[in-house]
């Protein structure tokens, strides 16, 4: 019956982020991954761009690589994308199926997918505890603000969550494939998220105490309060791990040669679009991690999982008092080594960057679970107390999620799919799109050449306009209302950038399109009148 709830569950995640969904590639992230994706489905990783080749002024590949990408190390003229592979690669055959069909919006599908196996994943974490605590804790997860926020995006954090909850409920499984299953988990996790290497350690050490415990076995008494039952031990087996090895390969080795394939696919993919094993598209270390940023970030992540989803989360601190086990002691350490990570890294001031904890607040969320579950002594209570505390908590996370408009996202995103099919259909064949935030989706949708005009020489606009022209290109300027005031300052020596003339349109009220050759016409009294589109 439990499994039946959570397959439901499970289906109504997956619904909620096809309904919610923003189906729209915008931004540097969602273009980075999408476009990452076409790549990998038609087999074509790098394409020079002649104009970065050519272009005279300072740095010109730069200015023609589009969001979410820098110019290729290992092939001149090309730009890579600065995201990692994993997510593309699960979205390269989905991509690949739906245009084949005439869907290429197939691809958005594979986070939602990704969030009913967090889901399902969670389930079979918390039942290590009790069944009761593997379904609230399913519930709770799937009522997060952070994982909702995530689910509707075509982004690695919810896919990132998932398999690494996966890889832990599978090595805290008493199959004897545990190892190799947790193994080939952690591999995809790795390939998704690498700086998240150091969870498939601590994973690792948790086989080596296996090893250590004799038989290699996992009992019961080992993992929660004793209360886990054989039907909900992952795998359905009645039986203990028959032994500690399999093939002549301790659990151990079995786990790090499956691990190893994530690792070594990283290293071979960074080697082909970075030109090293140990570099990545978002550029030397020494620029994204300090030990400054450790006490704001540590406060930022605190207050947003505070305020985002109550301070109930607290009494995970409890766990280790509450529920003494290795089960307890290693989700803690998991959930301490994420949030590690992440403490050095950029500081960040929205609340929803503790997308990058949530493999962490699952976990957390399964020791919250527990800990209520193990205070109420009296059996006859117990499942009524945690029902009705899932219940409680699930209200405050949805009056966040409504709070924090994490069910608006649809709305919001759609300008990028707009504008760019107002490009494609409206714009001639031989524009050229001068654009930065929406450089990504003027090439998704609107299948035009773009020029990021931030990364432009503050002194070549009127220069780099002149040259796409002789070189037969029409170029158009392409803003959100926000970039306006930020082009104006950047290239405040020459008039094409006072905008001072109507633009050619706009569409959805947030972005505008403006023809240079316009300004010309307007001064002389004879512009067209802008086109306005929904």
């Amino acid at each position: 019956m439990r499994r039946v709830a959570i397959a439901l569950l499970a289906a109504g995640v997956f619904a909620a982020g096809i309904h919610w969904g923003t189906f729209a590639v915008g931004g540097s992230d969602s273009y980075c991954y999408v476009h990452q994706a076409e790549g990998w489905a038609s087999g074509t990783l790098q394409v020079a761009e002649p104009l970065a080749l050519e272009a005279p002024w300072p740095d010109a590949p730069r200015t023609f690589a589009p969001a979410g990408h820098i110019p290729s190390p290992t092939l001149r003229g090309a730009h890579v994308p600065i995201c990692p592979a994993g997510l593309s690669i699960f979205m390269a055959p989905v991509l690949r199926g739906g245009t084949a069909v005439g869907w290429s919006s197939a691809v958005f599908l594979v986070v939602p997918l990704f969030g009913a196996l967090l889901v399902c994943a969670t389930y079979v974490l918390g039942s290590r505890f009790s069944p009761g605590v593997g379904v609230a804790s399913a519930v709770l997860v799937a009522c997060s603000p952070a994982f909702l926020f995530q689910l509707v995006q075509p982004m690695s954090d919810v896919p990132a969550a998932a398999l690494w909850v996966l890889a832990v409920a599978c090595a805290t499984s008493r199959s004897r494939r545990a190892p190799l299953i947790a193994g080939l988990a952690t591999s995809a996790a790795i390939l998704v998220r690498p700086n998240l290497l150091p969870l498939g350690v601590i994973l690792g050490w948790w086989f080596v105490l296996d090893s250590d415990s004799g038989d290699g076995s996992t009992h019961d008494s080992d993992l929660g309060d004793g209360s886990t039952h054989d039907s909900d031990s992952g795998d359905g087996s009645t039986q203990g791990v028959e032994s500690g090895r399999e093939g002549g390969l301790t659990p151990m080795a079995v786990f790090a040669s499956a691990s190893a394939v994530g690792c070594v696919a990283v290293a071979l993919i960074q080697q082909k679009f970075y030109g090293s094993p140990f570099s990545s598209g978002y550029g030397a270390l020494s620029g994204l991690f300090a030990t400054e940023h450790i006490v704001p970030n540590a406060m930022r992540y605190a207050a947003w999982l505070w305020q985002s989803h109550t301070p109930v989360w607290l009494l995970a601190l409890g766990a280790p008092f509450l529920i003494p086990s290795r089960l307890t002691a290693l989700l803690f350490a998991l959930i301490i080594a994420n949030v590690v990570c992440y403490l050095p890294y950029v500081v960040f001031n929205d609340w929803w960057y503790l997308r990058f904890l949530l493999p962490g607040i699952a976990m957390l969320i399964v020791l919250t679970v527990a800990s209520i579950d193990a205070i109420v002594r009296t059996k006859r209570i117990r499942a009524a107390v945690t029902t009705a505390a899932t219940i409680a908590i699930c209200l405050l996370f949805i009056r966040e999620v409504r709070a924090r408009n994490v069910l608006d996202l649809q709305r919001l995103e759609r300008r990028y799919e707009r504008a760019g099919i107002y490009v494609a259909a409206q714009l001639p064949p031989n524009a050229i799109v001068i654009t930065s935030w929406e450089s990504g989706s003027v090439r998704f949708y609107g299948h035009r050449k773009t020029l990021v005009w931030d990364a432009l020489d503050a002194a070549w606009l009127d220069r780099a306009l002149a040259y796409l022209r002789m070189r037969g290109y029409e170029p158009y300027l392409l803003f959100e209302g926000w970039e306006e005031p930020i082009f104006r300052q950047r290239f405040s020596a020459s008039t094409m950038a006072k905008l001072d003339w109507p633009p050619a349109a706009e569409i959805a009220g947030q972005v505008r399109i403006y023809r240079p050759d316009d300004r010309e016409r307007y001064l002389r009294g004879d512009a067209a009148p802008t086109e306005y589109a929904r």
